[in-house]
């Protein structure tokens, strides 16, 4: 998957201390659940990223975002596959803060999103952030997703194939 400036593609284990950069990261963490990962929970993590079958269900499909002037990985997206195909996947995100608020993330899921779609069958897909992390919210927005879920606990956004596909075409025209 490939955008003007990024390429969204499998892990390998050579991004160990670029994801390392970000995933641990205070800024990065504070609307995350868990603790950062160990070197070597990261490093297994990658691997098995790397190697991960495509259809598998029950599973995390995590992604490099690789800025393509820098050669360095900047950011992940993913996609949680439920293990019925009925039910919605759940898309999430994170990045450098030294990348933030200039467009990858949105850029990265304009990617990312149709992958999505095009490899499961989801009908839909979700995403869901802690009620203050604000510019997580408001990439949901940009990227069309309607709200669907808000509680003291976390905000979830939502958008069909359907949606989508309306929403890419009018982008194009």
């Amino acid at each position: 998957m490939r955008s003007e400036r990024l390429r969204v593609r499998r892990f390998a284990a050579g991004d160990l201390d670029d994801f390392l950069a970000y995933q641990a990261d205070p800024v990065v963490r504070r609307h995350l659940p868990g603790e950062p990962m160990s070197r070597e929970q990261a490093a297994g993590y990658l691997v098995a990223q790397a190697v991960l079958d495509e259809g598998a269900t029950q599973a995390w499909h995590g992604y490099a975002v690789e800025h393509v002037a820098e050669q360095r990985v900047i950011g992940d997206v993913g996609v949680w596959a439920p293990r019925d195909s009925g039910a919605p996947g759940d898309v999430g995100f994170q990045f450098h803060p030294g990348f933030h608020g200039r467009g990858y993330a949105s850029e990265a899921m304009r990617v990312f999103v149709p992958y999505v779609f095009g490899t499961f069958s989801f009908p839909e897909i979700t995403a869901t952030c802690d009620p203050a992390n604000t510019s997580s919210q408001a990439l949901m927005k940009r990227l069309g997703m309607r709200l669907i879920e808000e509680s003291e606990t976390r905000i979830r956004y939502a958008v069909t194939r359907e949606e989508w596909r309306a929403a890419s075409m009018l982008a194009v025209d």
